[in-house]
């Protein structure tokens, strides 16, 4: 077995399945050829907002698409792959390619119509505001 076959990819080891495929035919490589990745995601809350942050260099604003429907924020886009030119050889092949789409369901009712997202360095960065009905308020016994 080859030590880049034993190494942690995408935060899971790789199947028994996957190391042969890698092994005997490289094309297999669910990895390397943009038959599956999707872009790691932190999703942070506080008393007024839900925050989502992923990384996904390489792209631009256009080609990325956020929606909210029913309490589930989905974002979607494809990173184009880079033409291979005439007469190079490729020594290795980690940077993933191809289309993506993630979902999450929402821990709390947002305001979509004020939520906002900004791209930059790479870094996507979506803020969405709590409704008021999600917001924790302290109530004061009255006297």
């Amino acid at each position: 077995m080859r030590h880049e076959d034993r190494i942690v990819r995408r935060s899971r080891y790789l199947s028994p399945m996957e190391v042969v495929l890698r092994s005997i035919a490289p094309e297999f490589d669910i990895f390397n050829n943009g038959r599956e990745w999707a872009p790691e995601v932190d999703i942070t809350e506080d008393a007024d907002s839900i925050q989502i942050r992923t990384e996904i260099p390489g792209m631009k604003r256009e080609e990325i698409d956020i929606d909210i429907a029913n309490g589930v924020l989905s974002i979607k886009g494809e990173k184009k792959e880079e033409k291979s030119e005439e007469g190079k050889t490729w020594h290795r092949r980690e940077v993933r390619y191809g289309s993506f789409s993630r979902s999450f369901t929402l821990p709390a009712d947002v305001k979509s119509n004020e939520s906002k997202a900004s791209y930059e360095d790479g870094v996507l960065t979506i803020v969405l505001p709590k409704e008021e009905k999600a917001l924790h308020r302290r109530i004061e016994i009255e006297e």
